[in-house]
């Protein structure tokens, strides 16, 4: 199961123990799902999609683009896409995906090749089926919540049998960590906040998907009745770890093979000898766990940092304690954002795929490698992405984008020799009216070089520049991609330029910088300022008219930036920000949740009470008596991360020093605004606050006593 891209909360584990993250409550995929029943027809190439009976004009019913001539309506960008996520089963017989259409929601479908026969299982009124995994050939495993925010828990359905859904375990926090591949009908999870214990950690269990957690079946998975229980699932309770763990790791066979805790910010590798965790004499602050290895007691890993060169991976022996030779590297990038491709015939690592500049794919396996050229030949100009097979390997799911082109999903028959759409996931979105992303590299104050990108509306040249919306990415350790960004295409489609900053700290950059640098904060508020003031020399930018907009961490950025530069920005917008680092630190020593995210924190920012001039100069609170532009500030108040407080505090001290502000603070919602009706509110209020703080200003006449300059 795929995480979203990283947050705050989930890049602090990263830090600590040099794993992948861990997924949590909020670093699952979180895509919506529909409620209202449709028909759903597959032609040769491309899924349909049909409403069954007629209402009213919704807008998500509306599959053509707009018209040339009109604007396109915010809903479009940020709508749900009607089809993500396809995966064969390992038979390659069906395949199942999440699909949206009509509502705000997601639902479950399978698909029989063959029959070409559709299944389709709703979640229920106001759920979501937000992520699923084939468990062997017949069953799948799926995961519910509810309006985008809370779990609601886990579920199986058979194939054949979508009206008879069973819930597996509900209430409590649980994170799949493996599915044995001898026992396909089981699975392994770490139950990581217990309901029946106060939400203390639950250890990790396996359970038996056959067998529901009560004797109940509905047609709509969330229909069971509230009293379910898990422990009639569990067959196996593994040992528990000594101290506080924060993630777990399987084998390539699906089985529990590692363990990791955290103390005082500093992780430690445990790994699973029979039923003892043994200490493992692994320096995490030195390595990045990626996956598991092909052997057992073998990892892979990004290896140390290198002075002037990116990260290699490396496989690295754990009772040895010894790396292997470097299996891939990659001249410019570190592999952070690296997915490891595994065999499904045996789980061996057959490639790696990972962002770079565009997207790569480097192929360890020769057949794969010339598949991936088969697919790039037919499908040009593209990003084209292996995401899985069946285990003859003859079928392959494929998808292709571009930064003008939402992903695409394409079924590869290597034995039919053709390459054949699935879906067109956002038939709404015209190509034609998006706009380029272009790379943008620039040195900073320090000589150190950034890569960003810029994109310019219809119509911009130096002859017409165009105002600007600096857009820093969140985290800080996570990085923006060259891709179809719904966010950056509303904001072109509306006239502004838009710039992305990859700031020291972003992932796949850090080996370029000091290690100490990962956390200095003004530090990446520079880097953001030196690229705005290195794209003004385009001469494509208006330089009076430019606006700084953020969210989580580029939210921090944005209050920053006109807080530090206050004669370079317009305005400033920030959603689910943090401002004060000496309260995130409170907050964080009092959360269980996120247990471990204080360790981290107290330990590379240091204490608050000994060092307060370092806590002052990193939060953006502290200054905001230098704004002097308008601020709009938006806020979930169930923000588990960055808690509403943040944007309650500063929403004070904009008030106490006459700073003009705009804000919108949505009930249910958590850490950004995630179902689409309060999208629209939220991009709705932006629109309209960028276009009154970046509208032109007619020439001020000149201040008594000086002279005019000349035309």
């Amino acid at each position: 199961m795929a995480k979203t891209p990283p947050c705050l909360c989930n890049v602090l584990y990263r830090t600590a123990s040099g794993l992948p993250l861990t997924p949590s409550l909020y670093s699952r995929r979180w895509l919506p799902l529909p409620v209202r029943r449709w028909a759903v027809t597959i032609g040769f190439g491309l899924i349909g999609l049909i409403p069954v009976f007629a209402k009213k004009e919704n807008p998500l019913e509306r599959l053509d683009p707009v018209p040339a001539g009109q604007p396109i309506p915010i809903v479009d960008f940020f709508r749900p896409w009607l089809f993500t996520n396809p995966e064969l089963n390992p038979a390659g017989t069906h395949f199942a995906a999440i699909v949206s259409t009509g509502e705000d929601t997601h639902d479950l479908v399978s698909f029989e090749l063959a029959a070409k026969k559709m299944d389709r299982m709703s979640a229920g009124s106001g759920y979501d089926v937000v992520d699923f995994d084939w468990l062997g050939d017949e069953r799948l495993l799926f995961e519910v919540a509810k309006g985008k925010l809370y779990a609601n828990g886990l579920y199986a359905v058979e194939l054949g049998h979508f009206s008879s859904a069973y819930v597996l375990e509900r209430y409590n926090a649980t994170v799949p960590i493996g599915y044995p591949k001898k026992k396909p009908h089981e699975a392994v999870l770490w139950i990581s906040h217990s309901a029946a214990d106060a939400g203390d950690d639950g250890g990790v269990v396996r359970i038996d998907t056959r067998r529901p957690a009560m004797d109940s079946f509905a047609t709509t998975a969330t229909s069971i009745g509230n009293e379910a229980e898990m422990h009639a699932t569990i067959v196996y309770s593994y040992p528990k770890l000594k101290g506080t763990p924060v993630g777990y790791l399987a084998d390539r066979d699906g089985e529990l093979a590692f363990g990791f805790t955290a103390k005082d910010g500093v992780s430690t590798l445990h790994r699973l000898a029979g039923d003892q965790w043994v200490p493992c004499a692994v320096n995490l602050d030195e390595i990045d766990i990626e996956a598991p290895g092909d052997a057992p007691g073998e990892l892979f890993v990004l290896g140390p940092r290198q002075p002037g060169k990116p990260r290699a991976l490396q496989r690295f022996d754990v009772m040895a304690g010894k790396l292997g030779e470097p299996l891939f590297q990659d001249e410019r990038y570190d592999l952070d954002t690296a997915h490891l491709y595994r065999s499904p015939v045996d789980g061996r690592i057959l490639g790696i795929q990972y962002h770079g500049t565009a997207g790569h794919s480097y192929w360890f396996d020769p057949s794969y490698h010339a598949v991936q050229l088969l697919l790039e030949k037919s499908l040009p100009h593209l990003i084209v992405r292996i995401i899985g097979s069946d285990r003859a390997q003859k079928h392959f799911f494929v998808s292709a984008s571009s930064d003008v082109r939402p992903p695409g999903y394409y079924h590869l028959d290597l034995e039919a020799k053709s390459c054949s759409a699935l879906v067109n996931v956002a038939p709404w979105i015209d190509p034609g009216r998006m706009q380029p992303m272009r790379p943008f590299n620039y040195k900073t104050r320090d000589g150190f070089s950034i890569e960003g990108f810029v994109t310019l509306p219809a119509g911009a040249s130096k002859a017409n520049p165009a105002p600007l919306v600096v857009l820093p990415h969140g985290g800080p350790w996570a990085r923006d991609i060259w891709c179809f960004d719904p966010e950056v295409q509303f904001l072109a489609s509306r006239g502004y330029a838009v710039f992305q900053p990859n700031y020291r700290g972003s992932t796949d950059y850090q080996w370029m910088f000091p290690e100490g640098d990962m956390w200095d904060f003004l530090k990446m508020h520079n880097d953001v300022t030196d690229g705005v003031k290195e794209l003004f020399k385009t001469g494509l930018i208006d330089a009076d008219r430019v606006a700084i907009m953020g969210a989580s961490f580029g939210g921090y950025l944005a209050i920053s930036g006109v807080a530090h530069e206050p004669d370079l920005y317009r305005c400033a917008i920030t959603v689910a920000g943090v401002f004060d680092w000496e309260k995130m630190l409170k907050d964080a020593r009092s959360s269980s949740y996120f247990r471990g995210r204080y360790g981290v924190l107290r330990r590379n920012l240091g204490d608050p009470k000994k060092t307060p001039e370092t806590f002052a100069a990193i939060s953006p609170i502290r200054h905001v008596s230098a704004i002097k532009v308008p601020v709009f500030v938006a806020h979930g108040s169930e923000d588990m991360v960055a808690s509403a407080s943040q944007s309650g505090s500063l929403i004070t001290e904009l008030k106490r020093y006459g700073v003009p502000f705009e804000k919108l603070i949505e009930s249910d919602e958590g850490h950004g605004f995630h179902q689409l009706e309060n999208q629209i509110a939220l991009y709705t209020a932006i629109e309209q606050f960028l276009a009154k703080n970046l509208a032109v200003r007619d020439k001020l006449p000149a201040p008594v006593g000086t002279k005019a300059a000349a035309p």
